[in-house]
């Protein structure tokens, strides 16, 4: 005998043929972008906003999605070994920003005495060129390295619609372009909840060609006027650090072809009962 395959059967069957993309507590999302953490010489670099700096940021190129969310690995300065493995929400502040290509002599882009950076930093001299809001992420412990650091992971999700005074008010970036990311632990500042917390964001695996993935990693002090956001820079050559920029799941061809037979013999099985 045979059985009328229904909606949610047909949904079912297609969720079990795609799977998750990735294992991540945001539902239905890909990295874009992902630099992974090296798991044999953690080593760390202090991105803290409530002590005024430092902060690190990183660079990625656009493929032009929309950006939906960010991942990124980092540790605790005072206890390496914290062996905290449940769940926790801490605030991180991310900064998005426009890059400044090496050597340029755009106003947003040269050093505190005027002159053009030999490296390429984010694009915000005077802070007016950036996006930047406090988020609340959750923490899940990643794995111990091979030098003996507890990494910690960090999940948050962005509403693509809602990111003010950046790009159009949009986390739509122009595919090709070349953009920075900071994450700086916000505990304690903005009306968040205090943690005495010293945390660092994660070096990235190395590059196996040598050098950095695109641009190198930068730091900065307080910066200008106080805002650790905004430089100046100093490079952190040659590394890179540990994220992933997150953008909405395509579903495969083939499961697209699959949804569109089992519509099909839905609606002509429709058809056949109403003759």
């Amino acid at each position: 005998m045979k059985k009328l395959i229904t909606g949610a059967a047909l949904s079912a069957l297609l969720i079990g043929i795609t799977g998750a993309a990735i294992a991540t507590p945001l539902a239905d999302v890909v990295p874009k972008f992902s630099q992974l953490p090296d798991m044999v010489n953690a080593e760390d670099n202090l991105s803290m906003h409530r002590s005024g700096g430092p902060v690190v940021a990183d660079d990625f190129v656009s493929d032009g999605r929309e950006i939906v969310g960010f991942h990124w690995w980092g540790s605790y300065f005072e206890d390496a070994r914290q062996s905290r493995t449940g769940e926790r929400n801490v605030f991180f502040e991310i900064s998005f920003h426009e890059n400044c290509a090496a050597g340029s002599t755009d106003s947003q882009c040269v050093g505190a005495a005027g002159a053009p950076h030999p490296f390429a930093t984010p694009k915000d001299r005077t802070g007016s060129s950036y996006f930047s809001a406090i988020f609340e992420a959750e923490e899940d412990f990643f794995g111990t390295t091979t030098n003996g650091v507890d990494i910690y992971e960090y999940w948050v999700a962005v509403d693509p619609n809602t990111a003010p005074g950046f790009l159009n008010n949009t986390w739509l970036e122009e595919a090709g372009e070349t953009y920075w990311v900071d994450f700086a632990w916000a505990a304690g500042q903005f009306n968040t909840l205090f943690n005495g917390d010293i945390w660092g964001v994660a070096k990235a695996a190395p590059n196996p060609l040598g050098g950095c993935f695109g641009g190198c990693a930068v730091t900065t002090g307080a910066g200008i006027l106080g805002n650790p956001h905004i430089g100046p820079w100093a490079s952190l050559a040659p590394e890179d650090k540990a994220f992933e920029v997150l953008t909405n799941r395509v579903p495969e061809p083939a499961t697209m072809a699959l949804f569109g037979i089992g519509l099909a013999g839905i609606g002509f099985m429709r058809r056949k009962r109403t003759v």
